[in-house]
C-alpha cells in the first residue's frame, strides 16, 4: 500500500503544488493568534522518511500515468489525476512542490538538501520548490547555507511578517523586530530567493491599527518582496489573543475600519510588489483589490473605495468582522 504523510496546512497559492510533510509543527510554536499553538509538537523527521514519501508520490504519479498511457488519455492526464484526487500532478508532470510544515529551512542544510536532490530526481519537471520560513530562521542562516539550499533548488520562501509595527510583533509574541524583518527579507532576495509576505489586516484591533498599517507598509517597502499577500486575522477563541478579546483587551476591527486600514497600506506602499489579496476567504471584503505596484496601485486604492462606500451605505461599518482562522479554511 503507497502511503505518504502530508502538512495539515500550507499557503494557499499551494494548492496545486506536491505537498511534502519535513517536518512536524512548529519550531516557535508562540505567536498569540496562530490556532496551531500548542496543537502539535515540533519534531525534525527522519530524513529516510521524507525520502520514503517523495519515491511513495513518484510511485504515485507512475501509476497515473501508465493508467492514462493505457487508456490512451494521456494527453488528459491531468484530468485522470484529478479524478484521484492528485492536484499536483499535470500533463507535464508535476511543475510545483511545497516543503511543510510551518519552517522546513530549519531543518539541517545537508538534509535539507538531499530531500531537495530527492524531490528533483524523482520529479525532474519541477519548476517551483517553496517552503515557509520564519526570519529568525532566516537571520541565523549562513552565506553558504543560503547559497546551497537556493543552489539546490529551493526557489521561494513564503513569510509570515504579520505586521512591520514593533509594538504588535512584542504583542503577538513574533519573537523578531521590524528590523529583523526587513534584515531577512533582503538576506532572502539577495541570495535569489522570490519572496512571498504575509500580512494580517484586523491584527491591531481598533487599538493598533493605523501603526500596523504605517509600521508594515515601512517594512515592506524596505524590502521589496516579490509578494505582499494579505491574510485577514482570523480569531480563534482558543488562542492567546482570542482570550484576550473575550476579556476585554482587544477589539476587533470593524469591517469599515479594515477597509479603511488597507487603504492606508496600499497608498503608504512604495515598492515594486505583486499585491494578492484573493489567496484567503478571510479576505471576502477585499474584492478586486489586488495587483502589481506600482502601476496598479490607484486602480487598487479605487477598489477600496467602492468597498468602503458600499459598507457606509449600508450603515454596517460598526459590525466586526469574525472570520475563520486561516488554518481551518478548506485546503483546496
Amino acid at each position: 500500500m503507497i502511503s505518504y504523510e502530508l502538512p495539515p496546512f500550507r499557503p494557499p497559492s499551494e494548492a496545486h503544488s506536491l505537498l511534502v510533510r519535513a517536518q512536524r509543527g512548529c519550531p516557535w510554536g508562540r505567536c498569540t493568534f496562530c490556532g496551531q499553538r500548542n496543537v502539535m509538537s515540533f519534531e525534525l523527521r527522519p530524513l529516510a522518511e521524507v525520502k520514503q514519501d517523495i519515491r511513495s508520490m513518484k510511485e504515485v504519479a507512475d501509476s497515473l500515468t501508465a493508467a492514462a498511457q493505457e487508456a490512451g488519455l494521456s494527453h488528459r492526464l491531468e484530468e485522470v489525476a484529478r479524478y484521484h484526487g492528485i492536484l499536483w500532478l499535470t500533463n507535464e508532470g508535476v511543475k510545483s512542490a511545497f516543503l511543510g510544515d510551518s519552517n522546513a529551512i530549519i531543518i539541517p542544510v545537508k538534509d535539507l538538501v538531499e530531500i531537495l536532490r530527492t524531490l528533483y530526481e524523482a520529479f525532474p519537471t519541477l519548476e517551483r520548490v517553496t517552503s515557509y520560513a520564519r526570519a529568525h530562521t532566516i537571520l541565523r542562516k549562513q552565506p553558504e547555507e543560503l547559497k546551497a539550499l537556493r543552489e539546490a533548488g529551493l526557489t521561494r520562501f513564503h513569510v509570515g511578517m504579520e505586521t512591520g509595527d514593533d509594538e504588535l510583533l512584542a504583542y503577538i509574541d513574533k519573537g523578531v523586530d521590524s528590523e529583523g524583518m526587513i534584515k531577512a527579507g533582503r538576506k532572502a532576495l539577495e541570495f535569489g530567493f522570490e519572496l512571498s509576505e504575509y500580512i494580517m489586516p484586523g491584527l491591531g484591533g481598533q487599538e493598533r491599527w493605523e501603526q500596523h498599517a504605517r509600521g508594515s507598509a515601512r517594512v515592506l517597502s524596505a524590502i521589496g518582496p516579490h509578494f505582499i499577500r494579505l491574510r485577514s486575522l482570523g480569531l480563534n477563541p482558543n488562542t492567546e489573543l482570542g482570550r484576550r478579546h473575550q476579556a476585554g483587551e482587544f477589539h476587533l476591527q470593524t469591517l469599515e475600519g479594515l477597509l479603511v486600514e488597507v487603504r492606508l497600506l496600499v497608498s503608504s506602499l512604495e515598492c515594486h510588489s505583486e499585491l494578492v489579496s484573493s489567496d484567503f476567504a478571510s479576505n471576502f471584503y477585499l474584492g478586486g483589490a489586488e495587483g502589481r505596484l506600482p502601476e496598479d496601485q490607484a486602480h487598487i486604492l479605487e477598489a477600496l473605495d467602492h468597498h468602503l462606500a458600499r459598507v457606509r451605505a449600508r450603515g454596517t461599518g460598526d459590525a466586526t468582522v469574525r472570520v475563520a482562522d486561516p488554518h481551518e479554511l478548506p485546503q483546496d
